[in-house]
């Protein structure tokens, strides 16, 4: 579906990785999510674009789309994976923590999703998510703590247990989501419910992504929601939807300071980008249900 129509509707109704460089701990509390990374072997570049549009926006947080593997995984069924060594490729974004709960996270099987966080742990990256738990990330004078969870199969039963615990980690709790099913702009169900309960167990921050669509945002009182990121980068032609945001937060500022930045995905290996329309983009995040944006060029500030 072009953005276009789309829009027009909706207003009508590892072991071998080269670790990235030490860098000094940051003096502020600013970070950027990304929704889906999926890196495949690596090589092709394809987080190249973004670091222009990233410098300056704090470390970065992303969700690593299929486990990490020596080959692509067989077997019936779309299969996904990330190249011990491509994960190197995340620290050029200064990315500093992978979420690792996703719908692709077992494919290389039962033992996939703790040798997917050994790896990122050995490349020098945060794991957070299944087997990894909750992480901590400390900015300048904050402890943020760090949680991803799965919805495949629904809503799990220990999640406000989980995100509870984590809420004791640290001063704020950032809660993600990784959703399966078809690219809508409107929040699943189980997205909703998962939602409602990370609010009621304390998170300031609920980011979500998987339906490989960008979602509205919102402010819920002193928090803020962002209902889908769409996608990074796909190292296989295995998704269509090319319209995707980052969201840089500034946890210093009163209330969150958020910003809205539209990239164009790399998909099939093909790097990703600043979008070449980020009106259109914005345009279409108002459309389906966040508040006016301040816009200023390629980025915009939600009020």
């Amino acid at each position: 579906m072009s953005r276009a129509i789309a829009l027009a509707l909706l207003l009508a109704g590892c072991a071998h990785a080269t670790p990235p460089p030490v860098a000094t701990a940051p003096k502020s509390a600013r970070l950027w999510f990304g929704g889906d990374v999926n890196l495949g072997p690596g090589g092709h570049h394809a987080l190249d674009g973004l670091v222009p549009l990233v410098h300056g926006l704090g470390v970065g947080v992303v969700n690593l789309e299929g486990a990490v593997a020596t080959q692509l995984p067989t077997g019936p069924g779309l299969k996904l994976w990330n190249a011990p060594e491509a994960l190197s490729e995340l620290s050029q974004l200064d990315a500093r923590a992978v979420g690792i709960a996703n719908n692709h996270a077992a494919d290389t099987g039962s033992d996939g999703l703790e040798k997917t966080a050994s790896a990122v742990r050995g490349a020098g990256f945060l794991p957070f998510g299944g087997p990894a738990g909750a992480t901590v990330l400390t900015l300048g004078a904050h402890k943020i703590a760090l949680t991803a969870h799965d919805l495949e199969h629904g809503v799990p039963p220990h999640l406000i247990d989980d995100l509870r615990v984590a809420r004791a980690q640290g001063d704020t709790l950032v809660a993600t989501f990784h959703v399966t099913g078809p690219a809508s702009y409107l929040p699943r169900p189980e997205l909703k419910e998962a939602v409602e309960i990370a609010l009621a167990a304390g998170a300031k921050i609920v980011i979500a992504h998987g339906s490989h669509a960008i979602g509205p945002l919102e402010r819920r009182g002193d928090a803020v929601i962002a209902w889908g990121l769409g996608n990074v980068c796909f190292a296989c032609d295995c998704t269509k939807e090319s319209d995707a945001i980052l969201v840089a937060l500034d946890l210093d500022a009163s209330p969150i300071g958020v910003q809205v930045l539209p990239i164009d995905a790399g998909l099939n290996s093909a790097p990703a980008r600043p979008a070449k329309d980020p009106a259109g983009l914005f345009d279409l995040l108002e459309a389906i249900g966040t508040p006016k944006l301040t816009r200023a060029g390629d980025r915009a500030s939600l009020p």
